[in-house]
């Protein structure tokens, strides 16, 4: 493609109408003949590696002035407001091709998002979906994730494989800082889904305030032609509040007064059973818990108002699968053992109170809390356990450039006397210990990696897989 009409998206001049074979916006990623697009970063700006691109060929720039020599090169005042629909027409405006749906909130995306998924194939769509697992067309993984939503080149190539797959739809998590720093713009959502909204990923790489995370959030409703939001939530008026004049809106919840209205919410085994206002008969969905409930709620709302059938709404909840999020693993033993991503007190609260029923003996709960955030994080999660476990095994989640050691002993002093507990900083060694300590009918809860497959320390990521420990363990 021609410099000149990549840079029509964005209304530019063309400096030199060289032919561009690529796009890139790490210097390491290019190739000869790629556009370099120097982002400013948190850590790093990419005009410090305009030089090591071209080094590699690149065969032009665009980034914030000034402009480099020796390169055509075309400035605009914000490089990552250009690289979205810069992107987007490279790889032919595949997102115009597909109904896409955006799912946002703080808990319950990845949940949501494969619910929606199943009941759209059960539909009889080919559905794309885009998240915290990776990329999938169908069931079929065909890209991991760096980010629960990709930057724009990454984004826009995959719309453009999964239209060339004949998808029909795509369900597509948008995080906030993918708001934050512009990773989804230009690109108009069919629908937009409001989940829930509590503080989290507050801190000095991701949002300075709460203020600043709602209106991430918020800002999402813009670019969506409809909505479905929760309105037992008190931030969906914020999100409402942006949508375009006249998009239709549907609310759900479990209070008086929305549009699709749960009624309650009843433990079936390992499955539960939402009955809503109206339907003479409840919802079995294939996961534990009223917060899975809620998120079924959340499916059927914005399926509803796509005019998708009950029958495949029915159909796509009792069959859904989402690997770690309360997903059990087949352990030869008297005793459970389930992995689940709560990594806070509060998802850690709404998993450990659901499983609490359903558990003979006792729970034990191996968790720790990531490096680099907030401390309050590593309390509430020690209430949490402290609450509803009956033992806990403290370990490393991601420690980044903490100490897991220490990170454990604040957990520990939080939890104080109110439940038994160990410290086993390293995490392979802890699964072992907790496994070893488990009795018939009790239940080990491994917390906090869920679908990970490592674990983060010193800006290095080691492979860390639970379910291949647990394989090991058993002799699988």
């Amino acid at each position: 493609m021609k410099l000149s009409q990549l840079l029509s998206a964005l209304r530019l001049p063309c400096p030199a109408d060289v032919e561009i074979s690529s796009l890139a916006c790490d210097s390491r990623e290019v190739s000869p003949g790629a556009l370099f697009v120097a982002l400013p970063g948190a850590r790093e700006d990419g005009h410090a590696h305009i030089r090591e691109a071209v080094r590699r060929g690149a065969a032009a720039v665009l980034c914030a002035p000034p402009l480099p020599e020796g390169v055509p090169a075309a400035a605009v005042d914000d490089p990552r407001a250009a690289l979205g629909p810069l992107a987007a027409r490279f790889y032919g405006w595949p997102a115009r091709q597909m109904t896409l749906l955006a799912v946002t909130g703080t808990k319950g995306k990845t949940t949501t998002a494969h619910m929606l998924r199943a009941i759209l194939a059960r539909a009889g769509h080919t559905c794309g979906m885009i998240g915290t697992l990776g990329a999938f067309i169908g069931d079929d993984l065909i890209a991991p994730a760096a980010n629960t939503t990709p930057e724009p080149i990454a984004l826009h190539r995959t719309l453009r494989r999964m239209a060339g797959a004949r998808c029909s739809h795509v369900v597509m998590e948008v995080s906030s800082q993918a708001m934050k720093l512009r990773r989804v713009d230009g690109i108009r959502f069919a629908a937009g889904l409001f989940l829930n909204l509590s503080p989290d990923h507050i801190g000095p790489f991701e949002h300075a305030s709460f203020a600043e995370y709602r209106a991430c959030k918020a800002a999402l409703f813009r670019q969506c032609a409809r909505a479905a939001g929760c309105l037992d939530d008190p931030s969906w008026p914020a999100m409402a509040a942006q949508l375009p004049p006249g998009a239709p809106v549907l609310t759900f919840g479990m209070c008086p007064g929305a549009d699709v209205r749960g009624v309650s919410v009843t433990p079936d085994g390992l499955s539960s059973l939402l009955t809503l206002a109206g339907s003479p008969e409840p919802y079995r969905i294939s996961m534990p818990g009223e917060f899975n409930a809620r998120n079924a709620l959340a499916a059927i709302a914005l399926c509803r108002a796509l005019g998708v059938d009950d029958d495949a709404l029915r159909r796509g909840l009792a069959s859904v699968s989402v690997p770690g999020r309360a997903q059990p693993f087949p352990a030869p033993a008297p005793y459970s053992v389930l992995i689940d991503y709560a990594h806070n007190g509060e998802s850690m609260r709404a998993l450990l109170s659901a499983l609490r029923p359903h558990v003979r003996g006792r729970i034990i709960a191996l968790f720790g809390a990531g490096g680099d955030r907030p401390p309050l994080r590593r309390a509430d999660m020690a209430s949490a356990a402290a609450r509803y476990a009956d033992f806990a095994v403290l370990t490393e989640d991601n420690p980044r450039s903490e100490d897991p050691a220490a990170i454990c002993a604040q957990i520990a002093a939080a939890i104080g006397g109110a439940i038994p507990h160990i410290t086993v900083p390293d995490r392979r060694q802890a699964i072992f210990a907790a496994l070893d300590m488990a009795r018939p009918g009790d239940l080990v809860a491994l917390l906090g990696k869920g679908h990970e497959d490592y674990i983060e320390r010193n800006g290095l990521r080691r492979h860390f897989s639970e379910w291949e420990v647990l394989e090991e363990y058993f002799g699988a």
